[in-house]
């Protein structure tokens, strides 16, 4: 299956939210890197490398997502879906296929063997939404929050190895406040590690989350540009 964000995504979307992106760059997906860097995996294959400390995109990307860059990953590039950061020094790809990718952050390779289906013995809890996966968000008390594509959310408990009881559940005002009006608009997001979380949306706009005051901050959404995100603008044009 070719990737899906860039055919069923670009079909179902269009109809919840009323945007075409097809020509347009997205941030399929958003992961912590040695450095103090992040890393931003684009629809279209590409990456940007960001500058958390100097607040900047790195020079010369976004670059291609290829065996040179991400040795292993090149033939997956454009079915990345969601990514989180691992432990052990270790980063998940999620697919479009319903696989997921283990990468080695210290060896700078993806792990031998992969990609491997997510099913109840890789993931438990999680093989029934193995394809419906589009964030994967690294959460406080060594959990993971996966938001599906129909509005809903899992939490996946990283040391238990296992989904949370109870989950899925509804992405609204009383789980997830002040992003319920964007919950089928969402396409990645990073925990900053500074008690604040950015959601990355459809339309070239995100949503910064406070995590100990449980609730979208106030301003928000706003649009990626040379201001909100320096050196971005480039890719995502000055909405």
């Amino acid at each position: 299956m070719i990737a899906i964000r860039t055919f069923i995504a670009a079909t179902i979307l269009v109809l919840v939210a009323g945007t075409s992106f097809a020509d347009d760059a997205f941030i399929t997906a958003g992961v912590h890197w040695p450095g103090g860097k992040a890393q931003f995996f684009l629809n279209d294959g590409t990456y940007i490398r960001y500058d958390v400390a100097a607040d900047r995109a790195d020079p010369g990307y976004p670059k291609p997502i290829d065996d040179g860059t991400w040795p292993g990953l090149g033939s997956y590039a454009k079915q990345i879906m969601a990514t989180c950061n691992g432990p052990s020094g270790k980063i998940y790809f999620f697919l479009s296929s319903g696989q997921y990718i283990r990468y080695d952050i210290k060896q700078d390779h993806v792990d031998s063997g992969y990609p491997m289906p997510i099913d109840d013995e890789t993931w438990p809890g999680l093989k029934a939404y193995a394809k419906k996966i589009w964030v994967a968000l690294n959460w406080t008390g060594g959990k993971i929050q996966f938001f599906l594509n129909d509005g809903t959310y899992i939490r996946y408990d990283v040391a238990a190895d296992h989904v949370d009881p109870g989950y899925p559940k509804p992405i609204n005002s009383g789980t997830w406040p002040g992003v319920a009006p964007y919950a089928k608009r969402l396409l990645s997001a990073i925990n900053w590690d500074n008690n604040k979380v950015y959601m990355f949306l459809n339309n070239g706009t995100y949503l910064r989350y406070d995590i100990e005051n449980d609730s979208v901050d106030s301003g928000y959404p706003m649009v990626i540009n040379d201001k909100t995100w320096p050196g971005m603008g480039a890719v995502f044009g000055a909405r």
